[in-house]
């Protein structure tokens, strides 16, 4: 038989020298054993590739399971090598996870081809169709289309673990990676299953790559860290990688560290309650035992709680506080590792190899400081997918997904308390917030979002309809998520006792009836457990109702409904309040074209925010409803004593965002819709006769100059960078252009600015506006540099984000456009003042210039006013257009003028603001802009309601200094 034929037959390799368990990195001339089992055209899909490795491995397991078992009973056969592989498979204390199911199936199927297949009559159709069935079980372990459909969890307890506790030295496996299939791959996460598979594989085989130089090169960029620790790609750029791991001390003593959590918690693989236990700490917060008792996704009884706690800390995965009144847990660095690395997120073990690929594998480390090493452009390198299209991708609540889902990052550029910041800076203070985003509806309204971090709480709601957004709010608000981790026993106290840091004149329960005036909740519900259980009922039974009257005629069951929703978000706001968490709301309006033309929707939208805004007011432990609003007598003597001064105002217990692609469009009708809540207020307040706060209901315009800039600086509070004014001023303008919106110069959207800036602030500690812009250009191209058509906004994103300067070809590829576009736009691109040409090796190139090396006399600043920028550009392009009006009308149509407010017509505007001068603002000629509203100053003693706009809303001169 051909040596070929012999290395694709899978029979048993002998046991050579120079065997290693571990993936090696081989060249196409590099001389080793042929023997073994080989795989050619190894592609990033797994299925393609894995059943062709276990149909090779199957004779080479037969022949060892005969050599190894002398018994030819079958099920005693696979016990016993059961007992070996998987020593915890008979437990009785717990379940088999899908994993393990799938690996005793796989064993048991295995020895029975070895043992009793053999000696079955080969014309039998029943034994025809087992012998099948086996040989499909053996062949389809591990790759998601088995039994249970178990992953690589079921391939490292299955085969891995066999051949490693059996083979007295590793066999070979030589897999040849598809070069194409890999450069081409477009879903990184296929590529990660793939090489997470082979890191399985190296756990009990000797894993052998083939990869042609690009393939090299490309694992490197994409998998950096797994290229470094597999295959040494990025530890030493400077040496062709051979045979052998490559690794520093350091590394060594990081994998002793690591492979010291792995063995305490492979300990723990029969204990699930100690898993969830550890998996809903989070690192540097403590939890008391009766959070931990009181959380409904620990699911463990009051009593084991401090015997599993016990357990883990004498394992060093917790820590205990012992110094206070109560016990407070928190995770130790170890316990971090643990969750962080080895814990999925339904608190399964995950082997430590397979999840190494999800921790920082596009972090491409510096070689030494005597080398120069292009920026890590991994972070920023291709275009994201948008947020919020993966936001809308919520699942089906009929099937797996829930209705209330916690917000977590879709990549790793964006870590999930960035995409929480995302989402909570655009709201500029107390009152509303509008904000014009492109926003994608969900899958299923019925689903909202949940995100909790630094008492800071985040709920994202789907506009439904008034009724249905309501009881949307109510869900998500007082969820099983939110009583969990957010209104917690050590939060609020076992008495609520903790609100308000315990500063309060009467007694907690009282305060909270009285005075935040929370429902539903009697003396009798003062314990936290007794509230909780309470609260849930109502909450299921509002919710419950609101299914049976959607769509109902029945206008009296209608409004109770609408009335006891208003009054369970009101308690779970001043709750939110009281607890001390500052809770914003975004409120997603996707299809705001038919909500702005059509009267009833609007109306409908109008009236919601009227009669709900108001409701979440305070006057520090004063429910602001009740001071202003209620008019039934048994209510307002419920109600403690206020002190109300001249001049005190009430603010609001919640945050509003309103999103939607042309949501500023209501603004005017928004306000004026609450100028009319001063006719909703009690008698003695109208007439004067009771004193009362001022409530203001600022509604803002979140994508105006100003709204930037309170963007920048928020952004570099947070975040400790060290902009000067002068650099936050350039990024104020750098973004205005980058994310702004094509129909409306010299505004943009806070999301996309706050999520350049994150994206940029993640990739180095300070970065500079060259650092944001590349973080703006990996956004998708239909939110960056909307002043430029779509194949030019490609082009120009393709060479931020390159590291060298690019050619023709390459640009075409990395943008994936034509080159009938590449050509049309190329004057368009090479017109942007910082786009420069180069020469390498004799080819014409295009990079985009740091602003500190660009040519002098041209206007390096993207971010520079059109009136400043156009001349230059204008001049560049004059050579190459001429004098014909065709292409100059198409130039014209292609680079809109885009004036930037500068920022002198700011501060005059503040100054007209301050003075109380308010005009409506012009008409704009080439498209119609709806007009300010005007401000509204009365303070007449009855109602003392001022929804007065902000300072950024006033009306501005249009078009460039004269």
């Amino acid at each position: 038989m051909p040596v070929s034929d012999q290395a694709r037959s899978g029979h048993s390799q002998p046991a050579g020298q120079g065997h290693e368990r571990g993936v090696h990195l081989v060249g196409p001339t590099t001389e080793y054993g042929a023997t073994g089992i080989r795989c050619s055209s190894v592609s990033p899909r797994l299925t393609e590739w894995l059943p062709e490795v276990l149909a090779q491995l199957r004779e080479v397991t037969i022949e060892t399971v005969q050599a190894q078992r002398s018994d030819t009973n079958a099920f005693r056969a696979s016990t016993s090598i059961l007992d070996e592989t998987l020593p915890e498979w008979n437990s009785i204390e717990d379940t088999w996870d899908d994993a393990t199911a799938e690996a005793v199936e796989y064993t048991q199927a295995l020895t029975e081809l070895a043992l009793t297949d053999g000696d079955a009559p080969t014309n039998s159709q029943y034994h025809k169709q087992r012998h099948q069935s086996l040989n499909e079980t053996v062949e389809a372990v591990g790759t998601g289309r088995g039994a249970v459909n178990a992953g690589l969890g079921a391939l490292a307890k299955g085969p891995v673990a066999f051949h490693r506790e059996f083979d007295p030295s590793p066999r070979a496996i030589t897999l040849v990676l598809d070069g194409p299939t890999w450069t081409d791959l477009t879903d990184r996460r296929t590529g990660v299953r793939a090489l997470a598979a082979i890191a399985v594989l190296a756990d009990g085989f000797d894993v052998r790559v083939v990869a042609s130089p690009v393939v090299q090169r490309e694992l490197a960029r994409r998998y950096s860290r797994w290229s470094e620790i597999h295959l040494g790609l990025t530890h030493s750029r400077d040496r062709f990688p051979s045979l052998g791991h490559h690794g520093s001390d350091e590394r060594d003593a990081v994998g002793d560290a690591t492979q010291s959590v792995w063995e305490s918690l492979t300990e723990l693989a029969s204990a699930p309650g100690k898993r969830r236990l550890l998996g809903n700490l989070m690192p540097g917060q403590g939890r008391s035992y009766r959070d931990l008792k009181q959380d409904q996704a620990i699911d463990i009884e009051a009593g084991t709680v401090s015997r599993y706690v016990l357990d883990l800390e004498a394992r060093g995965l917790v820590s205990v506080d012992r110094r206070g009144q109560r016990n407070t847990v928190r995770l130790s660095d170890r316990g971090a590792t643990a969750v962080n690395q080895y814990l999925d997120s339904e608190y399964d073990l995950v082997h430590p190899d397979q999840r190494r690929l999800d921790e920082g594998l596009t972090d491409t480390p510096h070689d030494s400081t005597s080398t120069v090493s292009p920026r890590r452009e991994a972070t920023v390198g291709k275009p994201t997918m948008a947020i919020d299209d993966w936001l809308a991708s919520t699942g089906t609540p009929d099937g797996d997904a829930a209705f209330v889902q916690w917000l977590d990052s879709p990549d790793e550029t964006l870590r999930s308390e960035s995409l929480h910041r995302r989402f909570t800076i655009p709201a500029r203070g107390s009152g509303i917030t509008l904000v014009d985003d492109p926003v994608t509806a969900f899958d299923d309204g019925r689903v909202t979002y949940l995100s909790h971090h630094h008492d800071e709480t985040l709920a994202v709601v789907e506009w439904g309809g008034a009724l249905a957004t309501l009881g949307r709010l109510a869900a998500v608000l007082l969820s099983e998520q939110a009583l969990n981790k957010i209104l917690t026993p050590s939060r609020v106290g076992h008495e609520f006792s903790a609100i308000h840091d315990g500063a309060f004149d009467t007694a907690a329960g009282r305060t909270l009836r009285r005075g935040h005036q929370v429902g539903w909740f009697s003396a009798d519900e003062e314990q936290y457990a007794q509230w909780r259980t309470r609260i849930e009922q109502v909450r299921n039974e509002l919710l419950a109702r609101l299914a049976d009257r959607r769509g109902s005629t029945d206008t009296a069951a209608r409004a109770a409904l609408f009335e006891d929703l208003h009054g369970l978000i009101a308690t779970a706001t001043h709750l939110y309040h009281a607890a001390g968490v500052d809770l914003t709301i975004t409120l997603r309006v996707p299809d705001t074209a038919t909500v702005a033309g059509t009267e009833r929707c609007r109306n409908e939208l109008c009236e919601f925010l009227q009669h709900t805004v108001p409701k979440q007011s305070v006057y520090g432990i004063h429910s602001g409803y009740r001071l202003l609003f209620e008019s039934r007598p048994a209510k307002l003597k419920r109600r403690l004593p206020t002190d109300v001064d001249d001049g005190d105002t009430l603010e609001l217990t919640a945050s509003w965002v309103i999103a939607g692609p042309t949501i500023t469009e209501l603004q005017s009708a928004i306000t004026k819709t609450l100028e009319q809540t001063s006719q909703m207020l009690r008698d003695s307040v109208a007439d004067g006769t009771e004193q009362v706060p001022t409530l203001t209901i600022p509604v803002r315009d979140g994508t105006t100059y100003a709204a930037i800039r309170d963007v920048v600086e928020t952004v570099a509070a947070t975040t400790d960078t060290t902009w000067t004014a002068r650099t936050r001023q350039r990024l104020v303008r750098l973004l205005l252009r980058s994310c702004g919106r094509r129909d409306a110069p010299g505004h943009a959207s806070p999301y996309d600015a706050a999520e350049s800036l994150l994206r940029a602030c993640h990739s180095e500690p300070s970065p500079t506006v060259e650092a944001v812009e590349r973080a703006a250009a990996s956004l998708p191209a239909t939110r960056f540099r909307p002043d430029l058509p779509p194949t030019a906004t490609k082009m120009y994103a393709t060479l931020c984000r390159a590291s060298q300067p690019l050619g023709r070809t390459e640009i075409i590829d990395r943008a994936d456009i034509s080159a009938s576009s590449y050509d049309r736009r190329l004057d368009i691109v090479q017109a942007i003042p910082r786009v420069r040409p180069c020469s390498v090796s004799g080819y014409r190139r295009w990079r985009v210039l740091p602003d500190a090396t660009a040519v002098p006399g041209a206007s390096t600043d993207v971010s520079l006013p059109w009136w400043l920028s156009w001349p230059t550009a204008v001049s560049r392009l004059l050579p190459k257009i001429g004098h014909h009006p065709r292409r100059w009308r198409r130039l014209l149509d292609c680079h809109p003028p885009n004036p930037i407010i500068p920022p002198r017509d700011c501060r005059s505007t503040r100054l007209s603001a301050r003075s109380g001068i308010s005009t409506p603002g012009q008409r704009q000629r080439g498209r119609s802009r709806t007009p300010w509203p005007r401000g509204v100053t009365r303070t007449t003693a009855d109602c003392r309601l001022v929804p007065t706009p902000h300072p950024a809303q006033m009306p501005r001169r249009q078009g460039g200094p004269r």
